[in-house]
């Protein structure tokens, strides 16, 4: 598969920096911009292709009460590389500090947490806040970029992402997985997210999306009056047993990061080896 794509092409994108600013700055429930055909169709249908073959063996699947999803960052095509070297080039890091005010972004060529995303027929993630460090590199991620590859979507099939204010007082906007959207928002403590209702689309299919995250190498200022809220959050009518400490919550909490970041690779290590005797 030969991919062609240079940034020349995203010239479009660039040159609205302005206006795109402006609409991320005022945007509701906290800053974010959604942004339709941004990318080559071309690309991002060379992309969907490489993400839906992926073998399940290959993929890091989480199956709980509060997230059931696929992720992949190692091992991608050609194409899904190509669109990540684009994102990750200094040039685009570059206009997403123009729009996010953050400045001295990093990329992390792994993509730990980024990369592929899949979410199967009745898959979801409640709503919640990120990571703040990365485990490896242990710099402080600032600002997430995802990518919708899903042509053909009903509206019946859900899949969209929703965005709560940190008071979950009420939905402050609901984003369609629409083809070749992208969105960018700051991550922290005060924006809540996430796909908390099952995706209903036909054995088959799957919601699929491409993820970049960038860092710095200095930690985030609270704004003033920020409240910062725990990593999972429950939507009013929701139990709130989804905000609950689990024991392997308390667990995690007592285990210095160094060591739970080696447990963490050994489990993935693990999974992946069940997965592929098990095929």
């Amino acid at each position: 598969m030969h991919v062609d794509v240079q940034l020349h092409s995203l010239s479009g994108l660039f040159a609205r920096g302005d206006a795109l600013r402006s609409e991320y700055a005022s945007a509701k429930p906290w800053p974010h911009i959604v942004v339709h055909d941004a990318f080559p169709e071309k690309l991002l249908d060379m992309v969907a292709a490489e993400c839906v073959a992926l073998h399940e063996t290959n993929m890091i699947a989480t199956n709980t009460d509060r997230l059931v999803k696929q992720e992949i960052s190692h091992g991608l095509g050609p194409a899904t590389q190509h669109l990540l070297s684009l994102v990750d080039s200094a040039r685009f890091r570059e206009f997403v500090s123009a729009i996010t005010g953050v400045r001295d972004l990093l990329s992390d060529p792994t993509h730990k947490f980024a990369g592929v995303h899949r979410t199967p027929p009745g898959g979801f993630t409640k709503i919640h806040r990120d990571f703040e460090v990365h485990p490896t590199t242990r710099l402080f991620h600032r600002v997430n970029l995802l990518i919708y590859l899903n042509r053909d979507w009903p509206e019946a099939y859900g899949g969209s992402l929703e965005l709560w204010p940190a008071d979950m007082s009420a939905l402050g906007r609901r984003i369609f997985p629409q083809f070749n959207t992208m969105i960018l928002w700051e991550t922290h403590g005060a924006t809540l997210h996430g796909l908390p209702d099952p995706v209903t689309c036909p054995p088959g299919r799957m919601r699929l999306s491409v993820a970049s995250y960038y860092y710095t190498t200095t930690r985030r200022v609270p704004a003033p009056g920020e409240r910062r809220v725990r990593y999972w959050a429950a939507r009013p009518g929701e139990d709130h047993c989804i905000e609950r400490m689990s024991w392997q919550d308390h667990l995690r909490a007592l285990i210095p990061d160094p060591l739970y970041n080696v447990l963490r690779a050994a489990r993935d290590r693990i999974s992946r080896a069940r997965r592929s005797r098990a095929s």
